[in-house]
């Protein structure tokens, strides 16, 4: 029986950058000849949508970007052949209800079959499926809580709740030959993966995923085997260009490629260097950090202490780029003195609290305590930080 191929991009979102070329279908001078033959030879491509497919002018309320293209740009990913897209993440729902019903039709309207979201918390579509053949491949898209999160009333995401996935899973790998679970989480800018994201995408392999891969975090991060499972800890950006400059982190991405079949399932990743306005392929291939990366993540699964202690240090690392926002969020805008703060009432504290932030950092603050990540984040920094004081002390 012939194999089934499928591709799978990262994060893909016109930018004002490349509004032009996207509503253009420009694919080859966004993407190159190399890139779009690599597409071209697949059975099916799958990306991440991170954003909204509008021409509304009116986004939710939230700290950090909100993230939108004109439905026009949705030309190029059309021709580019995107059959599936995962808009379980953290952006999708940046403009609300018309946003998200803009995307909906934009994307139905262009054949492009879209999961990780519904119409309110009693009809998210977590799933699709491929039957190519002979064999039945579904993918599955969940993600963390941001500012995404479905309601009776309102539309919103697949969020990851570890029980109900998990035991989604396992139904589903009982009527399907292929499990793939795109994971819309992690902590932004980390070529380690944490020991919650470790622990998620052990569970749900055990529970019938046969690929888990780990989308969000806009940099590359390590491979591992787990058993029978492929697991993708971090696959980078595709062509999403949120940030103008480019950095090493936002350099380089994965293209995934999964060929599927009867005597089980190939993965082999292929990088891709992004350029000033979306991205090519790497004739060069150089993916050394990528695997030396993944070596060092099997030695710490094995126990090794050494690999433990690079992990660690690298992840306290990547986190501390966060420090900033943390520590801000908290800041406030009208402090006061220990002394004052003492001599106030309840009710005055809480109308001090009141006058001492802005909404944006109060809107910070909620999506630390709100997010397990970022509650890993925040305690790592503070960690980091107090041990640094006790060797000083010391």
């Amino acid at each position: 029986m012939k194999s089934t191929k499928i591709l799978i991009a990262g994060d893909l979102f016109p930018m004002p950058c490349n509004y032009e070329l996207f509503a253009a279908g420009d694919t080859q001078e966004l993407f190159g000849k190399s890139l779009c033959e690599l597409f071209q030879a697949a059975d099916f491509r799958v990306c991440n949508f991170e954003g909204c497919f509008t021409d509304g002018e009116t986004p939710i309320e939230k700290i950090g970007p909100n993230i939108k293209a004109p439905v026009n740009t949705v030309s190029a990913v059309k021709k580019l052949g995107i059959d599936f897209a995962t808009l379980g993440n953290t952006h999708s729902m940046d403009y609300g209800r018309q946003g998200y019903l803009d995307t909906c039709k934009t994307l139905s309207d262009n054949g492009i079959e879209f999961f990780g979201w519904g119409d309110n918390e009693f009809s998210v579509k977590s799933y699709a499926e491929i039957k190519h053949n002979g064999r039945i491949i579904v993918l599955y898209n969940t993600t963390e809580r941001f500012e995404n999160a479905p309601r009776e009333d309102f539309p919103g995401v697949n969020l990851y709740d570890e029980y109900r996935v998990c035991q989604e899973l396992k139904a589903l790998k009982e009527h399907c030959d292929y499990l793939i679970v795109f994971y819309h989480g992690g902590i932004e800018g980390t070529h380690c993966n944490s020991d919650i994201m470790r622990t998620r995408f052990h569970r749900m392999a055990d529970n019938g995923a046969d690929v888990v891969i780990s989308q969000h975090t806009h940099a590359v991060g390590e491979e591992e085997r787990y058993h029978n499972a492929y697991l993708l800890y971090g696959q980078g950006n595709f062509c999403f260009h949120f940030r103008p400059d480019i950095t090493p982190l936002l350099a380089e991405g994965i293209v995934l490629e999964l060929v599927f079949s009867d005597e089980g399932f190939t993965a082999k990743p292929h990088r891709i260097l992004r350029t000033e306005k979306g991205c090519v392929y790497d004739e060069q291939q150089d993916l050394s950090a990528f695997y030396e990366r993944s070596k060092t993540h099997d030695k710490l699964l094995a126990g090794d202490k050494k690999a433990r202690e690079e992990f660690d240090r690298q992840f306290g690392k990547d986190c501390a780029n966060w420090a900033g926002l943390f520590f801000w969020t908290f800041r406030g805008s009208n402090p006061l003195d220990a002394e004052q703060r003492k001599a106030l009432s309840p009710a005055e504290f809480l109308t001090y609290l009141k006058n001492s932030y802005t909404r944006e950092q109060l809107l910070g603050m909620q999506m630390f305590m709100r997010n397990e990540e970022f509650n890993e984040v925040g305690n790592k920094i503070l960690s980091d930080l107090l041990r640094e004081t006790d060797t000083k002390e010391n």
